[in-house]
This record gives structure tokens, C-alpha cells and sequence, in this order.
């Protein structure tokens, strides 16, 4: 026995030497598959921030573009955007009286009260639909409606109303 040990010494030794090739390949290749696992892992992280800042990002803008579209205007400014549409819808102003301002921590809300005469239901409604339609934003909050003359038809309309528009701070 000890003759065929010493005989098949060198394929002992090459079975040994593959089996820990093997071992140790085994293990290196358990290494780089978790390795790999961990770093799939870390991939969809950022995957999921990078989907964060993109939405973070898309309302940065959009808030941005409020912010212009919010910004303070001046009395005269507006009065010369609804005398404007006054005089496309057939309507004259009468009177303006601004309101108080109420303010919030994000934005200012700004009124003022009119009193208008339309001519008819039709020329007040476009009138109304314009202003806040506006590419600004103005909105109709309270609206008084009387006849100007009930004895005489066709006389037309006497209108109280309050317009707002608010402003980003």
C-alpha cells in the first residue's frame, strides 16, 4: 500500500490541489455574487432617490412658474386689466373701492369692490367668464346684482361685485 501511495503520490497531490481550486474558487465566486447583490441593492436606492429628486425638481419648477404667474400687482395694474375686459364685454365701471388685503405665510390675497352696469345678463357673464379666465388669476367672490331701472325694460344691470387676485410672498 505504501508503494502505490508513493506511486500515485503526485495524483493525490493534483486531486488536492484541484479540490481546493475548487473550494476556494467556490468561495470566491459566493463572494462576488453577494457583492453583486449589494450593489443591485445600492442601484435601486438610487434609482428610487433619483426618482425623488426628479419629482422634487419637477415641482420646484412647477412652483417656480406660480411664482411668477403670483406676483403682486399694483392697483393700477389691475384696473387697467379689468377695464380691458369692461370694455370688450360691453360693460362700464363705475366705481372701485379696494378692500382690505389678507395675508396668509405663503401668499397675499388682494381685493377690491366694483360697481359696474351691464347692459344685459349676457355681457355681465362674459365680462365675469374674462376675468377669470385671465392669464393672471383674478377671482369673482361675491357678486350683487339689481336692476337699473325696474320700471323700464332693457334698462340693464346694476352690479356690485368682488374681484381678488393673489399673490405668492
Amino acid at each position: 500500500m505504501a508503494k502505490e501511495l508513493e506511486k500515485n503520490k503526485s495524483k493525490i497531490l493534483n486531486i488536492g490541489i484541484i479540490l481546493l481550486a475548487v473550494f476556494v474558487a467556490f468561495h470566491v465566486y459566493r463572494l462576488g455574487e453577494e457583492q453583486a447583490n449589494v450593489l443591485l441593492q445600492q442601484k435601486d436606492q438610487e434609482l428610487k432617490k433619483n426618482s425623488a429628486l426628479e419629482d422634487i425638481t419637477r415641482l420646484e419648477r412647477k412652483m417656480n412658474m406660480y411664482k411668477n404667474v403670483l406676483v403682486k400687482k399694483d392697483l393700477s395694474a389691475v384696473m387697467d386689466t379689468v377695464s380691458a375686459i369692461a370694455k370688450k364685454s360691453s360693460v362700464k365701471i363705475v366705481s372701485v373701492k379696494p378692500s382690505e388685503s389678507e395675508s396668509a405665510p405663503a401668499y397675499i390675497k388682494s381685493s377690491f369692490n366694483l360697481v359696474i352696469n351691464a347692459p344685459n345678463y349676457h355681457s355681465l357673464g362674459s365680462f365675469i367668464g374674462q376675468v377669470e379666465n385671465y392669464k393672471d388669476i383674478y377671482i369673482v367672490e361675491d357678486v350683487n346684482i339689481t336692476l337699473a331701472d325696474p320700471n323700464k325694460p332693457g334698462a340693464g344691470l346694476n352690479v356690485n361685485l368682488r374681484i381678488s387676485t393673489i399673490a405668492y410672498l
